[in-house]
């Protein structure tokens, strides 16, 4: 199915836009259920199983473990979710890490979760989001990471849709920026240790 296929890359794999972060979540709940069909859709499914039956046990195969490296703490506690975001050129990967209760910054009884996401992007580099989440007092600090300082153009629009974004969702925070040195978090990558990928 030749003249499908770019469809259905386009509308299940997340890429750059207005639906960016709806598209990483369906990702994301699919991979925390472990549900493969949820994500691809069971008639999509069903085609791949039909044609290219390697392929489709390699798909579960490859799915399952992306979603054990979710439910099971990496190094420091962290959780890992490898996340295949399609730029239109290729299809690149985005990691997420999360770990619950940062106990260094905790106040009182608030629960408190950090995440961060890392991706390389083509003309900026690598980019580091490092966000904590207060559960219970409703705030988001966030720190940009960058191998070089960011145009103050670029910080300024980051800081407008942040302050904008925090206003419209009744919570409290800041953003900051870190560059030369970034001092980027690195946690040992699951994808070499259990040496998978998302076939596509």
């Amino acid at each position: 199915h030749p003249r499908s296929t770019p469809k259905l890359i386009n509308s299940i794999i997340p890429r750059p836009g207005v639906a960016l972060i709806s598209n990483v979540i369906f990702f994301l709940s699919a991979l925390r259920a472990g549900d493969l069909h949820a994500w691809v859709g069971e008639k999509n499914l069903r085609i791949v199983e039909r044609h290219q039956p390697y392929i489709a046990s390699k798909m579960r195969e490859d799915f399952t473990t992306l979603s054990k490296m979710v439910e099971e703490p990496q190094s420091g506690d962290w959780r890992v979710a490898l996340i295949p975001i399609n730029s239109g050129d290729e299809i690149q990967q985005m990691r997420l890490l999360l770990r619950q209760n940062e106990d260094e910054k905790n106040k009182g009884n608030t629960k408190h979760t950090r995440f961060i996401i890392d991706v390389v992007l083509s003309k900026l580099g690598r980019l580091q989001l490092d966000g904590l989440v207060g559960e219970g007092d409703s705030s988001l600090e966030l720190i940009i990471r960058s191998d070089s300082h960011l145009a103050e153009l670029i910080q300024n629009n980051i800081r407008t849709i942040f302050i904008e974004a925090i206003a419209s969702s009744g919570i409290r925070g800041g953003v900051n920026f870190q560059a030369s040195p970034a001092n980027f978090v690195d946690i040992p990558d699951p994808e070499v240790a259990n040496n998978v990928g998302l076939e596509v």
